[in-house]
């Protein structure tokens, strides 16, 4: 237990440190080794917790979407579109979403996202138990969800939502 403290101790002073140089310059003109500087620690402590900033950043979204799943987690019996709603909202609310954007990680993110809530979804769409039907759901949900963050996430995510459920309807069908 003493040591996960730790561990998460030292991710936490990278994420301060990196949010503290993005204040100053941009992600891009940010390196491993300043990172490792501000936050007071040696390059390897660093390295053996994250091999690129954008997984910091990653890392920071993950924690978010952790706090943000206990709120989906005191629903009793969500539907789809709650899921969905919840999974919108989340993107939009999050502070990390345009940075991971801004890196061309939205892939890692959609993924990171989808992980969380494919158990979700397979408790209330059970029917649906091929592998390919899962695919394909979940790959156009994604993309949806892609063209939508990198769109400026203009539509409310109420509307995204709707959007993809209403398309799961029409598949249904």
């Amino acid at each position: 237990m003493k040591r996960e403290k730790q561990i998460k101790e030292s991710k936490d002073m990278i994420k301060n440190a990196l949010f503290r140089l993005l204040e100053v310059k941009d992600l891009k003109e940010i390196t491993m080794s300043e990172i490792a500087e501000e936050a007071g620690l040696v390059r390897m402590t660093l390295y053996r917790h994250f091999k690129e900033k954008e997984q910091i950043i990653l890392y920071c979204f993950e924690t978010y979407l952790q706090q943000a799943l206990i709120e989906i987690g005191n629903q009793k019996d969500p539907s789809v579109n709650d899921l969905l709603r919840f999974r919108f909202k989340v993107l939009k609310e999050s502070p990390y979403t345009n940075l991971l954007m801004k890196c061309n990680q939205l892939d890692k993110l959609s993924q990171r996202i989808g992980k969380k809530f494919s158990d979700n979804f397979r408790d209330i769409m059970p029917s649906i138990d091929d592998i390919y039907v899962k695919d394909f759901i979940g790959g156009g949900i994604d993309a949806i969800t892609i063209r939508w963050v990198e769109g400026g996430m203009e539509e409310s995510y109420v509307v995204m939502a709707d959007k993809v459920t209403m398309i799961l309807q029409l598949l249904s069908d």
